[in-house]
């Protein structure tokens, strides 16, 4: 008999992922990180954006100015 075991949060998003969270568009997920208000990393080339890097945007900056 298989343990259900809880899934793990994903610790780091797409951009498409990010956006859907932040209920904005791609476009603006990746102007986000040029303007430097949302940190992201390289992974063999595509863009994730890291659970921290997102809740730190979401409860300090509020995605506003």
């Amino acid at each position: 008999m298989e343990k259900n075991v809880g899934q793990m949060p994903p610790l780091v998003f797409t951009a498409g992922e990010t956006a859907e969270l932040l209920k904005v568009t791609e476009k603006t997920v990746y102007r986000l990180v040029q303007r430097q208000r949302l940190h992201s990393i390289k992974s063999l080339r595509h863009l994730r954006i890291t659970r921290a890097s997102l809740e730190k945007f979401m409860t300090e900056d509020g995605g506003g100015k």
